[in-house]
């Protein structure tokens, strides 16, 4: 019997701390195998890579706690980005707060549609995946948009005390912030009894309208400041590439992570750990020149792992 319970506490700990473990693994490999893989550059381009799926992958993991998924996240980017770039370019403080705003604003939408009017949360972001892309590219003829704004390009490119990129800055603040939410906060728990059992956190007095609304906000936001950094590397904003496949790379880092796919608890610590096995795979492929198809073929085999490892005491019982 203690044999059993310390078989089950330690399924339990390798699902909380297996995308850590993935990490730590593809870290050392790369380490040994990998030239150049120890300089200041790869930890350079690192963050300033994985920063962006990391803020969108947050917000995910919010959004598929409560049972719910989000596909419009590369186009909330895109609009975020193509409005503020704009703004930019006219000199005008208004369209770069209309940017997150508007963003933002579908976010809620899309919550409300999918907790108030029991809409499947696929169906909602599917369409406003069109149509915030649409928009993307209507207001800007469907055309790179470029600024000339050197601030602001030093801010993203130039290294804090000459080395530290700022995206590192970023990314802790932002993975502080929402932890605390998760952990700290009553917010967190109420996500968490809405992920397990939606008509219990109702019957509980939860406001269970609120609850999906702010995960979808939240997500929205941070898919906006992802799709700003983007942006902010270049100088440009453009509509079509501007977050591609984003919500991929945000599903896949979320779910490598622990979050469960048909709800409960995010796992903050987990997911910004997944989105850093998914970097780490990709430029572990291209410092080695491996061709960008068997990169694919990689995550895919490493997404499939984790998620039947996460599976395996719901299939025992």
């Amino acid at each position: 019997m203690t044999e059993k319970r310390s078989f089950h506490l330690d399924l339990v700990f390798l699902k909380k701390h297996i995308a850590l473990i993935l990490f730590l693994v593809l870290l050392v490999v790369n380490i040994f195998a990998t030239n150049n893989f120890l300089s200041w550059i790869t930890f350079n381009n690192f963050f300033k890579q994985v920063t962006r799926i990391c803020l969108v992958s947050l917000g995910m993991s919010l959004v598929i706690a409560t049972g719910g998924i989000d596909i419009s996240v590369g186009s909330a980017m895109a609009l975020g980005a193509v409005l503020a770039a704009l703004g930019i370019v006219h000199q005008s403080p208004l369209l770069i707060v209309l940017s997150i705003v508007l963003v933002v604003a579908f976010g809620c939408l899309a919550g409300v549609a999918v907790s108030k009017l029991a809409i499947l949360p696929m169906v909602v972001t599917l369409a406003l995946r069109y149509a915030m892309r649409g928009m993307a590219k209507g207001i800007s003829g469907a055309a790179n948009v470029t600024y000339t704004a050197p601030r602001l390009t030093a801010f993203f490119t130039k290294p804090v005390f000459g080395h530290i990129p700022v995206h590192f800055f970023i990314l802790i603040a932002a993975v502080a912030i929402v932890y605390i939410i998760v952990n700290k906060m009553k917010l967190g728990s109420r996500i968490e009894a809405y992920g397990n059992n939606p008509v219990a956190a109702r019957n509980c007095g939860i406001n269970t309208v609120k609850i999906v609304v702010f995960c979808y906000a939240i997500t929205a936001a941070l898919s906006w400041a992802a799709g700003m950094l983007e942006a902010g590397v270049v100088s440009s904003a453009h509509p079509s590439t501007i977050g591609t496949d984003m919500e991929i790379d945000a599903i896949a880092a979320a779910l490598i992570g622990g979050t469960p796919i048909d709800g409960g608890y995010p796992n903050i610590v987990g997911t910004t750990c997944g989105a850093f096995v998914l970097q780490l795979i990709t430029m572990m492929c291209n410092m080695n020149n491996v061709s960008y198809p068997v990169t694919l073929m990689l995550k895919a085999c490493i997404i499939l792992a984790a998620l039947y490892f996460h599976g395996i005491g719901k299939r025992s019982r």
